[in-house]
C-alpha cells in the first residue's frame, strides 16, 4: 500500500492533470460535435429546424442527467480503488455498473418514446411540430441505451487512466456523422430529404457504432477491466453504495437540466427567433462547458485517487491549483467569444439577421463571466471526487433554482431576451463564491467516502 501511495503522490500535479484533462477535453469536444454538426447543417436548411433541435436539447440533457449519477459513481468508485490498486474490486464494480446502466437506460428509453409528444407541448414548442421536433426527440430516446453505454465506458476509462482510447473511438464516429448528416438532412439519391428527423437518424447510427466498438474492446479485455460472468449477478450491497453516490449526482444534474427546460420555456414564449438565438448561444456555451467539465473530470479523478491512497493534503492542493488555472483559461476563451460573437453567430445562421443579432447579444452578456462557471465546476469536481456528492447537489440547486431561474424570470419581464441572458453571470458568479467558501471550510474532507 505504501508503494502505491508513493507512486500516486510523487507524480507532479500538473503532469497528472494534463495527462488526464487534454484527452478528456478532446473526447468531450468530439462528443459535443454531434449537436454542433446538427446545428451547422440544419441552420442551412431553415431556422425552424435549428430551433427544433435547440428546444430538444434541454430535454435531452434532462434525460442524460438521470444516468449521470451512474457515470459519476463509476468514476468515483473506480478511481478510489485504482488508488488502492484493487483490481478485483474494479472488475466487480464495473460489472455492477453495467447491469444498472442497462436497466436505467431501457426504462428511460421506453417511457421517453411515448411521452415525447407531451414533452414538446409542455415546453410550448407546438409550432415546431411540422419541423420534426417530436420525431427528433423519439429517435433520441431510442438511442438512450447506446448513449449511456458509451458514457459509462468513458467514465470507467477516465478512472483507470486510459483517456486516449475514447478519443479514437469518438473521432471515428464524429467524422462519420459529419459525412452522413447532410445526406439524411437534405437527401441524396434514393434517400429523401428528412430534415430534423434525418439528423437524429444519423446520430443514432453513430451511437450504435460507438457501442459496438466498446463491446468488442470489453470482450477482448483490452482496457484493464476483466468482465466475469459471476460479477454480473446483482449485489444489493454494492448497488446501494453505487446509488448512494449516484442519486445525489443524478439529482444535481437533473435539477440543472430541469432548470434549463424552465429557461427554454421562458425563451419559447419569446418566439422562434429567440429560440434559435438561444440555441446558437447554447452551442458556444456547450463548447466552454466541454473545456470546463474536462478540467472538472480530471480534478475529480485526481482527488479520488489521492483520497483512495489516503492523501487529503494532495487533494486540496490539486483543487487550489486547478481552480486558479481554470478561471483564467476559461476567462480568456470568454474574451475571445466576446470579440468574435458576430462571426460565430453567422457561422451557424448565415442568412437570418434577427437571429444573428440576438445571438450576439446572448454571447456578449455571457462570455466575460465564463471563468466563474469554471471555478464552480472545479469545486464540485472535488466534492464528487471525495464521494461527497450531496454537497455538489445542494450547490447546484442553489445556483440554478434559487439564483438563476428567479433572476431570469424577473429580468425577462423587464428586459425580454436580454433578461434571460443576464441571469447567467448573476447566478454563476455568486455560485462560484459559495463553492469556494464550502471548500475552504473543509467539511468535504470529513464526508469523504471510506472503503472497508
Amino acid at each position: 500500500m505504501e508503494k502505491i501511495k508513493r507512486k500516486i503522490n510523487e507524480e507532479s500535479i500538473w503532469r497528472q492533470f494534463f495527462k488526464l484533462s487534454i484527452p478528456i477535453a478532446i473526447a468531450n469536444f468530439l462528443q459535443s460535435a454531434y449537436s454542433i454538426t446538427d446545428a451547422f447543417w440544419l441552420g442551412r436548411l431553415n431556422s425552424e429546424s435549428l430551433a427544433a433541435v435547440s428546444i430538444c436539447s434541454s430535454i435531452v440533457f434532462l434525460v442524460i442527467s438521470l444516468g449521470a449519477g451512474l457515470f459519476i459513481s463509476g468514476t468515483v468508485l473506480i478511481s478510489h480503488h485504482k488508488g488502492r490498486e484493487d483490481g478485483e474490486k474494479i472488475n466487480f464494480i464495473s460489472a455492477q455498473l453495467i447491469v444498472l446502466m442497462v436497466i436505467v437506460s431501457l426504462a428511460l428509453s421506453v417511457l421517453g418514446y411515448f411521452v415525447s409528444p407531451f414533452l414538446v407541448k409542455m415546453i410550448g414548442a407546438e409550432q415546431l411540430i411540422p419541423y420534426g421536433v417530436i420525431s427528433y426527440l423519439q429517435l433520441f430516446f431510442v438511442s438512450t441505451l447506446f448513449i449511456f453505454a458509451f458514457a459509462l465506458y468513458q467514465a470507467l476509462m477516465r478512472a483507470m487512466g486510459d483517456v486516449k482510447t475514447p478519443v479514437y473511438i469518438i473521432l471515428t464516429t464524429v467524422l462519420l456523422n459529419f459525412l452522413i448528416d447532410p445526406i439524411f438532412i437534405f437527401g441524396f439519391g434514393f434517400i429523401p430529404q428528412l430534415g430534423t428527423e434525418g439528423a437524429a437518424m444519423a446520430t443514432l447510427f453513430c451511437e450504435v457504432v460507438n457501442t459496438l466498438i466498446v463491446g468488442y474492446i470489453f470482450l477482448k479485455g483490452k482496457n484493464g477491466i476483466v468482465l466475469k460472468r459471476e460479477n454480473f449477478k446483482i449485489n444489493w450491497k454494492m448497488m446501494k453504495k453505487i446509488l448512494s453516490i449516484g442519486i445525489p449526482s443524478s439529482m444535481e444534474q437533473f435539477s440543472r437540466s430541469l432548470g434549463f427546460v424552465f429557461i427554454a420555456f421562458m425563451v419559447a414564449r419569446l418566439g422562434t427567433t429567440s429560440i434559435a438565438a438561444y440555441g446558437v448561444g447554447g452551442e458556444i456555451l456547450g463548447l466552454i462547458m466541454v473545456v470546463s467539465m474536462s478540467f472538472m473530470m480530471a480534478t475529480s479523478v485526481m482527488v479520488g485517487r489521492s483520497i483512495g491512497s489516503g492523501n487529503f493534503e494532495r487533494a486540496e492542493a490539486i483543487t487550489k491549483s486547478v481552480a486558479k488555472m481554470s478561471f483564467w483559461v476559461i476567462t480568456f476563451l470568454g474574451i475571445l467569444s466576446f470579440f468574435f460573437a458576430e462571426g460565430i453567430s453567422r457561422l451557424f445562421v448565415p442568412n437570418d439577421p434577427a437571429v444573428i443579432a440576438q445571438s450576439v447579444q446572448y454571447l456578449k452578456i455571457m462570455s466575460l463571466f465564463f471563468g466563474f462557471l469554471s471555478m464552480q465546476q472545479i469545486f464540485n469536481g472535488t466534492f464528487s471526487g471525495a464521494g461527497d456528492t450531496k454537497t455538489s447537489m445542494v450547490l447546484a440547486i442553489i445556483s440554478l433554482w434559487i439564483l438563476r431561474i428567479p433572476t431570469a424570470y424577473i429580468l425577462s419581464g423587464i428586459l425580454g431576451f436580454a433578461g434571460i441572458c443576464w441571469s447567467f453571470p448573476v447566478a454563476n458568479t455568486i455560485a462560484a463564491g459559495l463553492g469556494y467558501l464550502v471548500f475552504i471550510k473543509g467539511k468535504w474532507r470529513e464526508r469523504a467516502l471510506v472503503h472497508h
